[in-house]
């Protein structure tokens, strides 16, 4: 979390239902460029391995963010979703393996 930045505001659930052993990481960020995460640009991170759901939270004070989805040692590129106005919480549901995955919006 950015110093200095009240922890207030909304939260991303992520059901993590990956397969067993598959290592996730979600992340807010300020940047929504794509490609490769840079972690100098987080409003928040949060991993898990599979089966144990976890969140991240966006304070009051951002506006705006994107969020990165990607999981630990895969070959498979990380997936950007927004941007998206701070107005509500969200949640995330990872699904797949460690080189075949993906995320959806929580049904």
């Amino acid at each position: 979390m950015l110093d200095g930045i009240k922890r207030a505001g909304h939260i991303v659930w992520i059901q993590n239902k990956a397969w067993y052993g598959t290592h996730t990481f979600a992340a807010a960020t300020f940047k929504c460029e794509g490609g490769q995460f840079d972690p100098d640009f987080k409003i928040d991170l949060g991993d898990e391995v599979a089966h144990k759901g976890y969140h991240i939270e966006i304070p009051d004070s951002i506006d705006s963010y994107c969020l990165v989805f990607g999981v630990i040692l895969s070959t498979e590129k990380d997936k950007w979703r927004g941007p998206f106005t701070n107005n509500g919480d969200q949640c995330w549901h990872f699904k797949g393996s460690e080189d075949d995955w993906d995320v959806y919006p929580c049904p």
